[in-house]
């Protein structure tokens, strides 16, 4: 699997899945969140850049985005739980 690089902002996004789950559950691939979701956690995020955050996590295969939500895919699941990546700036 090919190294995934994120920003801050977009891996705050695709961290909502799993904060939505909590840490005893974890989120899984195929779970949905509401787009409201990552607005909300973008205006909870003073200081984050979140421009084009939510278009590279679509790009990368990380979610997808169906009838006003997200879904966690199978890409998205191992860069939050297997070590699939790292944020851009990080080594």
């Amino acid at each position: 699997m090919p190294m995934i690089l994120l920003s801050k902002g977009a891996e705050i996004l695709l961290v909502q899945f799993h904060e939505a789950k909590g840490d005893r559950l974890g989120a899984r691939p195929g779970e949905r969140l509401p787009e409201s979701a990552f607005t909300e956690a973008a205006a909870e995020s003073p200081g984050v850049d979140f421009e084009g955050a939510t278009q590279s996590l679509l790009d990368g295969g990380l979610i997808q985005q169906e009838d006003g939500e997200f879904i966690l895919t199978q890409e998205g699941y191992d860069y939050l739980y297997k070590g699939g990546g790292h944020r851009v700036g990080e080594g």
